[in-house]
């Protein structure tokens, strides 16, 4: 997917961002989550499902694996379970999971919840932003599942010295970016502007840029 947009609103618990300085032709960055938390894609059939990993040991554990895919098997007609996956544990006892759910069951078994589920112990690891089609994207038998990590990338051509930037990701669509400008990389000394709200003159003179990933969706 590849998305330039000025949406104002971003998602209090999907912020993923890359700083980066404007070279000759183009340019690239690894994606920061700024609140301690990173942003994954999870892929079952032909369905990409942006999902939130846990700032935690698991969670980074985790993270360090992928990419992953897993053929994970059915049970109880709400979840997708796959033996083999070794994490740290900080187990809890759960009167309620919800659809989305990322979990650890024991300390090698993960499981995707697409339905409502209870009354045993798990680590958590991450939950799926919106589970809209999940269920019908995984199935009713064993599910082939990958799960990567974010892109963020920005690519950035030059026309008459203003740097024309392209937010370039494999986020899901009900995501988008906005591309905010700085003339300064430290944060400190400068003021992040959206922009698509800058004139050329303005636009000229920022060579620092950011790539804010939010939903789309309420």
């Amino acid at each position: 997917m590849k998305a330039a947009s000025t949406m104002s609103r971003i998602h209090p618990k999907f912020h993923s961002a890359v700083a980066a300085v404007c070279g000759a032709a183009a340019l690239s960055g690894t994606p920061l989550a700024e609140t301690g938390e990173t942003v994954i894609v999870v892929s079952a059939g032909d369905r990409r499902f942006a999902a939130i990993v846990e700032d935690s040991a698991t969670g980074r554990a985790f993270l360090e694996k992928l990419p992953l895919t897993l053929d994970m098997s059915e049970l109880n007609g709400n979840e997708k379970y796959r033996y083999g996956v070794t994490l740290p544990t900080a187990s809890e006892y759960c009167d309620t999971i919800a659809p989305g759910d990322l979990m650890l069951y024991g300390s090698n078994c993960l499981v995707l919840f697409y339905g409502a589920a209870g009354g045993y112990s798990y680590t958590r690891v991450g939950k799926l932003v919106s589970t809209d089609g999940l269920a019908e994207a995984l199935g009713t038998g064993t599910a082939t599942v990958t799960f990567e990590k974010a892109e963020l990338k920005a690519a950035v051509s030059m026309t008459n010295d203003v740097p024309t930037v392209t937010a370039i990701t494999n986020l899901p669509a009900d995501t988008a970016i906005t591309t905010l400008a700085a003339e300064h990389l430290d944060a400190d000394k400068s003021d992040w502007t959206d922009w698509d709200a800058l004139d050329d003159e303005a636009k000229s003179r920022r060579r620092f840029f950011k790539l804010v990933a939010h939903l789309t969706t309420p």
